[in-house]
C-alpha cells in the first residue's frame, strides 16, 4: 500500500511541473526546478549549492520556488538575450 501511495505522489509531483509550464508558459526545466524548490522549502532542507549559483532554467526555477518569488524574465526566455551584441 505504501508503494502505491509513493507512486501516486511521484506522478502528481511530475504532473505539477507540466501543469505550471503549460499554465504560465514557463520552460519545463524552470517549472521542474520551481516544484523541487518548493519541496525543499517545505521540508526545510538545505538546497544544493549548484542550484544556488547556477544560471540555467532549472536553477532559476528552483530558487523561485525555494524563496517564494516569481521566475525571472531571463528564465522565461528560451535563450540568452541578444541585447549584448
Amino acid at each position: 500500500m505504501a508503494v502505491i501511495a509513493f507512486k501516486e505522489k511521484s506522478i502528481a509531483f511530475k504532473e505539477r511541473s507540466y501543469m505550471l509550464a503549460e499554465e504560465y508558459g514557463w520552460p519545463l526545466p524552470s517549472a521542474k526546478g520551481y516544484v523541487d524548490g518548493e519541496a525543499f522549502r517545505k521540508r526545510r532542507k538545505e538546497p544544493p549549492v549548484h542550484v544556488m549559483v547556477g544560471i540555467d532554467h532549472y536553477s532559476e526555477g528552483f530558487r523561485a520556488g525555494y524563496y517564494r518569488r516569481p521566475i525571472s524574465e531571463r528564465a522565461l526566455s528560451n535563450g540568452p538575450s541578444d541585447s549584448s551584441a
